[in-house]
């Protein structure tokens, strides 16, 4: 089966013949054009010649056709499942553009998408600037509360026998210690957070009035410590003196008391047993937090932005996966039974595939010979109209057919576009 592209190059039409028919259909003073601007010559003497090629190929593909036609049906069988894959994925396709769409008709979710993306861009940027490292963010894990809470009771186990010695009452001794626990755990909070990050805190490139915030927080810090080692070292003072005044001045024997008891000792072991308490939370503290509270701060911002947009988006995901899952399963299905069709025509398929693609190839040149032909036809035809407007023989009329049917005038004329497709050709056959 020979037919070569050149053949076709065989309808490309001179210039001075072009003119020369161009100048007959302008002779008859009357020239009608359809819609893709073609005249009643131009398809006589630019698309006839198509047709005779075109039929000149179907001619030299029949003995194919004629040799193939019995596999056609298991072909077709093949081509039809194949379709169908092609059909599954567009409707899934578009059953997840509308899932979107719906989504994205929801002002709430779209402001959540804005927030997380604004999070997004701060938390990728300030990442950059630490060499794409994640942010130490043990501080906001309920581990780390749980760990100053464990400060707290310390702080209880420490205190609570003196304040209950000192004043005698459960409520008033379980209140004062559980003060004195929060109060120790804030300190050792502000004092660890403000140590690790004190660099970026206190630094030059801070604001003002951000740098006096944290100096405000050291201070509260510190208050509350003092606070609570005043609290500690007074009720024990007082506790260790109360026990001195309950002791009795004589012992059994009648002999003077000896009195083992040392008010500053345990005022001091007061202070250093509240010391090492705020101590173990400070340094829970400080590993507890990042070196960059900004750094901290955006990732906390990303992660409730990202689980909120998430969250919103779950539906549609869930969605997304039933249909993805759907059309796996249809798709296996599919393929399977395209498998068992497409085995027995493997080479004859390929060989109409290859037998199409060459008929499509001819199509395209036919169509652009004939498109050249045809623009040059057009162009001709205009300039032989303009010539007898000029002449004694007067204005040639030229009339639009089809649904836009009207006159027109030269100029619209000249101005109209022709129009040639392989799908016009092939229509030709």
């Amino acid at each position: 089966m020979a037919f070569p592209l050149e053949q076709v190059n065989a309808l490309r039409a001179t210039p001075e013949s072009l003119m020369e028919q161009a100048g007959q259909e302008a002779a008859f003073g009357r020239i009608s054009v359809n819609d893709d601007g073609l005249t009643a010559g131009g398809r006589l003497h630019v698309i006839e010649p198509a047709r005779a090629v075109l039929a000149q190929w179907r001619q030299t593909r029949r003995p194919f056709d004629v040799a193939i036609e019995p596999k056609m049906r298991a072909i077709r069988a093949a081509q039809d499942v194949e379709n169908e894959i092609a059909a599954a994925r567009g409707r899934a396709e578009r059953d997840e553009h509308d899932a979107e769409a719906r989504l994205e008709g929801d002002e709430h979710y779209r402001r959540l998408r804005e927030d997380f993306r604004v999070a997004d861009t701060r938390y990728q940027r300030i990442k950059a600037d630490h060499e794409n490292r994640d942010a130490n963010m043990s501080a906001y894990h309920p581990a780390y509360w749980v760990a100053l809470l464990c400060i707290g009771v310390a702080e209880w186990l420490i205190n609570y026998d003196v304040f209950f010695l000192f004043a005698g009452v459960v409520a008033i001794a379980a209140g004062a210690t559980i003060i004195m626990g929060v109060l120790l755990a804030f300190a050792a909070h502000g004092h660890g957070s403000l140590f690790k990050q004190w660099s970026y805190r206190f630094g030059e490139h801070r604001d003002a009035i951000d740098r006096r915030g944290d100096w405000r927080m050291l201070a509260l810090s510190t208050f509350s410590l003092l606070i609570v080692l005043l609290a500690a070292a007074g009720s024990r003072y007082a506790a260790v003196m109360h026990q001195l005044a309950g002791q009795p001045d004589i012992n059994l024997l009648g002999a003077d008391a000896q009195i083992s008891v040392d008010p500053m000792r345990d005022v001091l072991l007061s202070l250093l047993w509240n010391l090492m308490a705020w101590a173990v939370g400070v340094f829970i503290a400080y590993m507890a937090h990042d070196k960059d509270p900004d750094f901290m701060d955006a990732t906390r911002q990303f992660n409730r932005a990202h689980r909120r947009y998430r969250r919103r988006r779950r539906p549609v995901v869930n969605r997304v996966s039933q249909i993805t899952a759907r059309l796996t399963k249809d798709i296996e299905r599919l393929e399977s039974a395209a498998r068992t069709k497409a085995a027995d025509v493997a080479p004859e398929r390929a060989l109409l595939s290859q037998v199409d693609r060459h008929e499509a190839a001819i199509l395209a040149a036919l169509a652009a010979v004939v498109r050249g032909n045809a623009q040059l036809y057009h162009a001709n035809l205009a300039q032989m109209a303009a010539s007898l407007a000029a002449s004694p023989r007067g204005a040639v009329t030229i009339e639009r057919v089809g649904p836009r049917a009207g006159q027109i005038s030269l100029g619209d004329f000249r101005n109209e576009a022709v129009t040639v497709t392989p799908d016009m050709i092939r229509e030709l056959g």
